[in-house]
């Protein structure tokens, strides 16, 4: 089981950095299966443990709904979690680890994530789920390999990037205007009578 978890954090973290927008729905499904697994392995206890991968699926499915049906509603709801973990996230990799700066840092980056919601919705969906496709994977990589909180932090921000380039195609050759010269046609012969 130890296996499953890293994969799928870097795959949907994939997901989410180049199609986030495309997808909003899979991207609130991902966000709910994510949240339904934290909080599933924090407070509930189960014999077989793949039953948290069981609730976890059922959180993520009910986000897709919740994201086909009620699509404002759920991308703000995905906003507040992606802003308060990603600024929850990046405080640790900064270095503040203390208790009360980690509600703090979750309530202010979830306030971020519904302003940015409110008041910029395309953006909104590129920039949350650029952020949630780099958090998933920096925090696989920084895990599973021990590395340096600085370099995790540099390649956090670097994925970032990308997954916006990628989604918004700030790098798209846009269509060349080629201008047509109309000619008129010629009119037939007149009938000699």
């Amino acid at each position: 089981m130890d296996i499953i978890a890293p994969i799928l954090n870097v795959v949907l973290g994939i997901v989410l950095l180049t199609t986030g927008k495309k997808l909003y729905w899979l991207m609130v499904g991902v966000v709910g299966f994510f949240f339904g697994l934290a909080l599933a392995t924090q407070y509930l206890t189960f014999d077989p443990p793949w039953l948290i991968y069981i609730v976890a699926l059922v959180s993520g499915v009910l986000g897709a709904v919740l994201g086909i049906f009620l699509q404002r509603f759920a991308i703000s709801l995905v906003g507040f979690i992606v802003g308060g973990y990603g600024a929850l996230y990046v405080a640790g990799l900064i270095g503040f680890q203390s208790q009360p700066f980690n509600w703090m840092a979750f309530i202010v980056g979830g306030i971020v994530g519904l302003f940015l919601v409110a008041s910029v919705f395309d953006w909104a969906l590129y920039i949350l789920s650029s952020w949630a496709g780099a958090t998933l994977i920096t925090r696989t990589v920084t895990g599973g390999i021990g590395m340096e909180e600085t370099l995790g932090l540099v390649i956090f921000f670097v994925l970032f990037i990308i997954g916006m380039i990628l989604q918004a195609g700030l790098f798209k050759e846009k269509p060349k205007t080629v201008s047509v010269e109309v000619k008129p046609e010629a009119l037939p012969p007149k009938k000699a009578e």
